[in-house]
């Protein structure tokens, strides 16, 4: 079957991962669906744990962060991923993507396996410059946004994963980068006594 990059307008066509919109993420094509890429989509019918391979490096290597290992990750394997067939459509020209998906029956003439992986409610830390932990010097390289004990309100904090302890970023990779200065260019001065405008030494 032809792929979508090889497929005339109006020739049918499979996805090979290597359409608009596709990474290759342990070796294997997904792609984010929906206006909150709430939804993955990799092609193949996954295992449990190239799913949860699959998960872990869109987030590490696309949104630079951790996946924090609660019972919605558990429940992701149990309920937040399908295993099905789809058949892909070309999109007209008015529409911001160049394909969407349909599913399909399994003897459509461009059925193929594909997985669903809703990652909507895993919970996430972002991925930071490593950091010991003042209670127990184990290192991290995450934050959460949270309130903490340094801080009025919510903020970026290190969590330690052996002893939950809490504490800020170090200052320096909080400091803002320091401004370059402005080139200075000569004002504009109106000459009151001469109807133009003339430049100020």
């Amino acid at each position: 079957m032809t792929a979508f990059t090889d497929a005339a307008a109006d020739e049918l066509f499979v996805l090979s991962g290597t359409e608009p919109g596709f990474d290759r993420l342990h070796g294997i094509p997904a792609a984010a669906l929906g206006e909150e890429s709430d939804r993955l989509l990799a092609l193949g019918h996954l295992t449990d744990r190239t799913v949860l391979a699959v998960t872990s490096a869109y987030h590490r290597r696309v949104l630079g962060e951790l996946i924090v290992p609660t019972n919605e990750l558990t429940d992701l394997l149990s309920f937040g991923t399908r295993r099905t067939h789809i058949q892909a459509v070309r999109a007209g020209s008015d529409d911001d993507y160049a394909w969407y998906i349909d599913d399909a029956a399994l003897d459509a003439p461009t059925a193929q396996p594909a997985t669903f992986i809703t990652i909507e409610w895993l919970e996430r830390e972002d991925i930071a410059i490593p950091s010991p932990c003042p209670a127990c010097t184990r290192t991290s390289r995450s934050t959460r946004l949270t309130k903490g004990p340094d801080l009025t309100g919510w903020g970026h904090y290190h969590r330690c994963r052996r002893c939950a302890h809490l504490w800020p970023p170090p200052v320096t990779a909080l400091r803002p980068e320091a401004e370059t200065a402005l080139p200075q260019h000569p004002t504009l001065t109106r000459d009151l006594e001469a109807p133009s405008c003339t430049r100020s030494a």
